[in-house]
């Protein structure tokens, strides 16, 4: 028989790890090789699943098997009401959004607990500010709080250097900031604001450039206290526009751009070539530019999203590539939650079993992990 025992469990566990993980009846019943009854029984009651069948679930709805034997539905936050800027439609909520979502919403109350247990406080470092304000105003304070020149930004080597620069200067003022693959047409990134300590999550399926981006809209948030899915279409347009005022002057600030050559003559020509040049000084993507030159008011609306078609054609979805697991961790957790797990650690907070869990690591890789983060 093998694990083909039937098991007796609450059937509304089901139901909410399959709808809290996005799948529909028919995809999960084709994956069981049960027809749309056979599966409707199971979480209606009338049939027990087997072991075996309960394994499969936890594999598909990323659930620990263990999650099914309590006696009912564990409380979690739906995440609609986890973000009060929301995207137009509720379809870009895919499979792997939610599981970002849900692991961000996870080590964020781990980065918390382990802030405490440390005696730190949790809460992020940054001066909340309001839509009232002036975004441009606001972006040039915080440049002058974190305290790096435009010249250290466009000497440094390339957009990798950048991004890595950005998220440890974000990262000092106790923001987390995490990198999860999820479909471009679900989001570019999001952010939880409103608890402590306030987290960033980027798609890194994105463009290296296009993350800097991201990181300082969703950073912009932030300061708001407002959590968001970043997307294409948004619901509320004058926070995005916001937000996108406040990373454009951020990262390319309005002073440097009027003393530099190549972006007066692009406002003559449209040269794309120079729009490339730009890209590559600023450490910015060509969409950021352009959204620049948007909210200073210098294209128009029309012009602006004509020249972003042009670009989606030019640059698909990255693939993602391998990347060794001490990197891939690095690379998603960011080193200052790694530095505080591995601290918890040798201070004898947590166990070895606890750090393997939050990191998601195996202990052979650990040392490697150690040294990238001691560099």
């Amino acid at each position: 028989m093998g694990r083909s025992f039937v098991v007796d469990i609450n059937p509304e566990i089901i139901r909410w790890a399959r709808e809290s993980a996005g799948w529909s009846l028919e995809e999960i019943s084709k994956k069981l090789k049960l027809s749309e009854r056979e599966y409707k029984d199971i979480e209606s009651g009338k049939k027990k699943p087997t072991f075996k069948q309960l394994e499969l679930m936890a594999k598909y709805f990323k659930r620990p098997v263990a999650v099914f034997f309590l006696p009912e539905p564990p409380k979690e936050k739906p995440i609609t009401t986890a973000f009060r800027v929301l995207p137009k439609s509720e379809k870009v909520f895919s499979k792997e959004l939610r599981l970002a979502i849900r692991k961000a919403q996870y080590l964020q109350s781990i980065a918390r607990e382990l802030m405490e247990d440390l005696g730190e406080d949790p809460k992020g470092k940054v001066e909340r500010h309001n839509l009232q304000e002036d975004p441009i105003k606001v972006a040039q304070e915080e440049r002058k709080k974190i305290g790096i020149s435009i010249e250290e930004q466009t000497n440094w080597r390339d957009p990798y250097t950048a991004f890595k620069k950005w998220r440890l200067a974000i990262e000092s003022r106790n923001v987390f900031v995490f990198q999860f693959a999820f479909p471009m047409e679900s989001a570019r990134g999001f952010c939880l604001a409103e608890e402590e300590p306030p987290v960033i999550v980027i798609n890194s399926k994105d463009d290296i450039r296009a993350r800097i981006f991201t990181l300082f809209h969703e950073y912009a948030h932030v300061i708001l206290g407002i959590s968001e899915i970043y997307s294409e279409e948004m619901n509320n347009i004058h926070v995005e526009n916001w937000c996108n005022t406040f990373a454009g002057e951020f990262l390319i600030p309005q002073k440097a751009l009027e003393k530099d050559e190549d972006f007066l003559s692009f406002l003559r020509s449209k040269d794309p070539g120079l729009l490339e040049k730009l890209s590559n000084r600023f450490k910015v993507s060509k969409r950021a530019i352009l959204t620049r030159l948007k909210t200073l008011n210098l294209i128009g609306e029309d012009e602006y999203k004509k020249e972003l078609a042009k670009l989606e054609k030019l640059f698909p979805t990255r693939k993602e590539g391998y990347l060794p697991p001490e990197k891939r961790c690095l690379q998603e957790k960011g080193e200052k939650f790694i530095s505080m797990v591995l601290e918890s650690k040798e201070r004898g907070i947590i166990t070895t079993h606890d750090l393997v869990e939050y990191l998601s690591i195996n202990l052979k890789h650990l040392e490697k992990l150690s040294n990238l983060v001691s560099k």
